[in-house]
């Protein structure tokens, strides 16, 4: 089944599960349904629940389940609440500005729903290797012991970082009396590539650095100029972009820092051996 309601937000998961209860708690009371047709000033008289929009005739048709639901309606075949069996909202969505829905199962559908959540627990404890009653704590455990696994490689990745920088400070030319720092290395994403160009412009303490990874099937490419460096017309920003078209992409920033990236990683060498003459271009 599924219900439609005007709500301002998400159904919580705690005022879901209260709602399971209002509505199972009146299942299996077994009330009596008593399906009348009356008119419609009688219905409402009675304080039968109308829907909003909908249009009724003179004589409509009244749903009572005991004291619970008077509602006029054209559905329901059922002479007890009981027959329902079991209530379980198995979803909750909006469908439109203010609109939520429910969706829910009843009965034989209950039953089939829980067979298959709890297939799915033994699924999972089989692949962790875990009874189902442990399946939380031994999760807890794992996620905290792959937090942990996370911070171990971050750790190792910037040890890396700095190793590969001290050996790659050796490639540092001179254009034009600007130290010119450009190279291919080895960076997971775009994050380790900036934080391998800062600790470069830490250590060359003047110059440009030129720094371009592959990562999967994608080129990253950082560009960074000394501020020292900026008033003899150098621009990272300018820089990264016309290297970029050499990977087949683009991107941009300040004249300080700037980064792109690229789809070509065949060719990252050649926009590499670029950037010694797009930094001569740009000196004044």
């Amino acid at each position: 089944m599924r219900f439609d309601f005007t709500h301002y937000a998400a159904v919580a998961p705690e005022e879901q599960r209260r709602i399971e209860e209002l509505v199972n708690q009146a299942v299996l009371a077994n009330l009596t349904i008593d399906v009348f047709e009356t008119s419609l000033s009688k219905a409402r008289a009675l304080g039968a629940a109308a829907l909003f929009g909908e249009k009724y005739g003179q004589q409509v048709r009244v749903v009572k389940m005991g004291d619970y639901s008077l509602e006029l309606c054209g559905g329901t075949h059922l002479t007890s609440t009981a027959e329902i069996g079991l209530f379980k909202i198995v979803n909750e969505t909006s469908v439109g500005a203010g609109l939520r829905r429910i969706e829910a199962v009843t009965g034989m559908g209950v039953l089939s729903y829980l067979a298959a959540k709890e297939e799915q627990l033994q699924e999972i404890a089989g692949v962790i290797k875990s009874p189902v009653p442990e399946l939380v704590r031994r999760v807890e455990g794992m996620v905290q012991h792959t937090k942990a696994l996370e911070q171990e490689i971050e750790a190792l990745r910037g040890k890396l970082a700095k190793s590969e920088a001290q050996d790659i400070l050796g490639q540092v030319i001179d254009v034009k009396g600007v130290q010119v720092l450009a190279a291919a290395v080895n960076a997971p994403d775009m994050d380790n590539l900036r934080n391998m160009v800062d600790m470069l412009r830490d250590k060359l303490g003047s110059g440009v650095i030129f720094l371009g990874s592959v990562a999967g099937d994608k080129v990253n490419l950082v560009a960074a100029v000394t501020k020292d460096l900026l008033g003899r017309g150098l621009h990272s920003g300018n820089m990264v972009k016309e290297i970029a078209k050499i990977v087949g992409g683009g991107g941009g920033g300040r004249p300080d820092m700037a980064q792109a990236g690229g789809k070509d990683p065949a060719k990252l060498q050649e926009a590499i051996d670029k950037v010694a003459s797009v930094v001569e271009g740009q000196i004044k």
